[in-house]
């Protein structure tokens, strides 16, 4: 049974006001620390903070208008307006820095860890900050690549996603996945 109109609004919009407050916080700590306490950046901790909120804020940006890159006239999907380009790219530039994210939040914790086996002599284990930058942007960037060629992001949910065309396709087995 297909959602109602107000469950369509429901997922197409509840989202939105996380997705603003996320830009201005992540906005806020960049101005912070880019601005008012520029020394911090000296410290790795601080750096993978940064980058991480770089990304928070492009993936916040992204998930405010995620309903509106639904192609036009997909059924269940209220604020469908864009095209097949736009529901990829919202799905490449989402799925990517959602996977870029996360890798910054592990990374904090490596980072720790690094910190207290190094009796916190941050020249010891300051060679991890590039390679944590390659794999939170590079493979990333390449799995959604990956996805965006085989033509597996499509509606769902809120926005575009990871899923096979049209919705549902992998559970009946009368509607053939495109």
């Amino acid at each position: 049974m297909p959602p109602t109109i107000a469950q369509q609004k429901g997922l197409a919009f509840a989202p939105t006001p996380f997705a603003i407050i996320s830009f201005f916080s992540s906005s806020y700590v960049i101005y912070y620390l880019i601005c008012k306490e520029r020394h911090k950046l000296k410290r790795l901790y601080h750096r993978l903070v940064l980058a991480m909120n770089f990304a928070l804020l492009l993936l916040s940006f992204v998930s405010a208008w995620s309903p509106f890159a639904v192609p036009e006239g997909t059924p269940n999907f209220v604020g469908a307006s864009g095209t097949i380009n736009t529901c990829t790219a919202q799905g490449f530039i989402s799925v990517m820095l959602t996977m870029t994210v996360a890798t910054y939040y592990g990374s904090l914790s490596l980072q720790a860890f690094m910190g207290i086996k190094n009796k916190f002599k941050e020249e010891k284990y300051r060679w991890i900050e590039y390679p944590i930058h390659l794999v939170a942007w590079c493979i990333p960037a390449a799995l959604s690549t990956i996805v965006a060629v085989t033509e597996n992001f499509n509606p769902n949910g809120s926005g575009c996603g990871i899923t096979k065309a049209p919705q549902g396709c992998e559970v009946d087995p009368d509607v053939t996945c495109q």
